[in-house]
């Protein structure tokens, strides 16, 4: 059934539209058993470290593609607008029609994605985000102001917005005020009735969404991205597709490497999620990440003589408190105890906006609470012409993992932990409550050996509060053709953040060298 250019029909369009040391002088490589680092000193040329011998099929070439294979229209005043910045060049956009289900040629469902291009280089490099952040279109416009000029030289950048992502066909089924009770419920307060409501605000909202979508609602997942990836590549006829992913992005770039492995090109997954982890331990993992992640907040805003100061986890503390008491009403928002723990999740993986969140939570202390509702805005509401991330990143979520948390297991980990977090423990334990009642999906289809597969730069942050390095570490170690660099350094991602890392990264894009197993990048 197609869809139409801006909105899914009810049917599909409900769904569509529901549910981030030591500075050597050189990168060095010796009988050390101390991890290689790689280094770019201010005022030096960058050094290139030894090619680390193969253990897979070199990379291979980096291909071209046909740029006239789709009827792209500039779009540079719109990508403006979402970036909130003029692009640094010219932007295109067109739509990719995909099948709902790749694997069944009968099933009738089409979606369109949105695509955005910038720059002229002879090959494709594409760029995918998660779900419930930042969509690709608009990641890759960004990228393009920020990549070593080599990379823009080498490459077009093609953002790919997922599923449900795009402005073309937005999930939007859930209405702003049902989002607006799950997003706000208040984890301090974690009664039986509260849990109990939680679970039946979230079970109408998916039954309203099945009945609308029926099959369609199982398709927005990473495995449905990687069928995306590989009718994009068809469509561009390119030999190859080269993509750089962000966070739980890589999922989506794994399958699809391990699905059409003659298609991959040159990979670089960024702050990667970790494969092994059901729901309840990823969302353990990320309990600890953010935790981690507030304490560096924490540090740097006592370091600029913030406004949180003398203590900024007692600020936090402050504004939920003042929450409980009495929610606020700003515009059509309700913000509650919720509300400001959804806006430390909003920033906590960009250090660049870390002092937006201690301006908020300062104001929210004084009773002014439009910082916070400006924060989570872009959840609950489109914003700056992109759809809410709520819907998507939801179903991509719940339809990504097969763990459904019962209600009585949610109540013990609420108190299990906020005993280890009192700030963040039981919204982490509570919201596992949110896939409970959505389909279980089908068991992924079997995956070919990963054998064979050209190398793949996995790069982690140690210091990442969205997806902890540990997942890097693991995607890494699940494929054989994998090189793990980690920068010893803060926030979602490393790409555009660490020179170091963007030498890396340039050298294994554009020259096809795969940097030391093991290499550092400095802070």
């Amino acid at each position: 059934m197609p869809v139409g250019p801006y909105r899914l029909p009810r049917r599909v369009g409900a769904l569509v539209a529901m549910l981030g040391l030591l500075v050597l002088p050189a990168c060095t490589v010796g009988p050390s058993d101390r991890p290689p680092v790689a280094v770019r000193d201010a005022g030096l040329p960058p050094q290139r470290p030894p090619e680390q011998p193969p253990t897979s099929r070199p990379p291979p070439p980096r291909g071209d593609f046909d740029a006239s294979s789709l009827p792209w229209q500039d779009c540079t005043a719109t990508t403006a607008a979402q970036l909130g910045t003029p692009p640094p060049a010219r932007v295109d956009c067109a739509q990719l029609q995909v099948d709902a289900d790749a694997s069944t040629s009968s099933f009738g469902d089409t979606l369109a994605l949105d695509l955005t291009r910038i720059g002229s280089g002879p090959a494709p490099l594409v760029v995918v985000s998660e779900a419930d952040g930042e969509p690709g279109t608009v990641r890759a416009a960004r990228l393009a102001g920020q990549l070593p000029r080599e990379v823009l030289d080498n490459y077009t950048l093609i953002g790919l917005a997922r599923r449900g992502t795009g402005v073309g066909q937005p999930l939007d089924c859930i209405p702003t005020s049902t989002r607006n009770q799950i997003v706000g419920v208040d984890p301090d307060v974690p009664t039986p009735a509260q849990l109990d409501t939680l679970l039946d605000v979230t079970r109408t909202a998916i039954q309203t969404c099945v009945q609308d979508l029926g099959e369609v609602l199982t398709s927005i997942n990473s495995t449905g991205t990687a069928d995306d990836l590989e009718a994009l590549r068809v469509t561009l006829r390119a030999p190859v597709l080269n993509v750089i992913s962000l966070g739980s992005a890589s999922r989506a770039v794994v399958d699809f490497a391990r699905r059409y492995p003659t298609s991959v090109g040159r990979i670089m997954l960024d702050g990667a999620a970790d494969p092994t982890l059901d729901g309840v331990t990823e969302a353990e993992a990320d309990l600890k990440a953010t935790e981690a992640g507030y304490t560096a907040f924490a540090a740097d805003c006592l370091a600029r003589n913030c406004p949180l100061a003398p203590d900024p986890r007692a600020a936090l503390r402050a504004a939920v408190d003042a929450l409980h008491r009495t929610p606020a009403q700003v515009g059509g928002q309700v913000v509650t105890a919720g509300t400001a723990y959804q806006a430390v999740l909003e920033t906590i993986g960009t250090p660049e906006r870390w002092g937006e969140l201690a301006a908020a939570l300062a104001a929210a202390r004084r009773g002014d609470d439009a910082g916070l509702a400006a924060l989570v805005a872009p959840v609950l509401t489109p914003a700056r012409g992109l759809p809410a991330r709520f819907d998507p990143a939801l179903a991509t979520h719940c339809n990504d993992t097969s763990t459904r948390v019962p209600p009585e297991r949610a109540k013990r980990l609420v108190a299990q932990w906020r005993a280890r977090s009192p700030l963040f423990g039981p919204m982490f334990a509570q919201r596992l409550l949110l896939c409970s009642s959505w389909p279980v999906p089908s068991a992924p289809p079997t995956d070919p050996p990963d054998r064979g597969l050209p190398p793949v730069l996995v790069v982690a942050t140690s210091g990442d509060p969205v997806t902890p390095p540990e997942g890097a570490q693991r995607t890494a170690d699940s494929l054989p053709s994998a090189t793990l660099a980690t920068w010893q350094g803060r926030g979602h991602g490393a790409l555009a953040r660490s020179s170091c890392v963007d030498g890396v990264a340039t050298r294994f894009l554009v020259d096809g060298i795969v940097p030391p197993r093991d290499t550092l990048c400095p802070p």
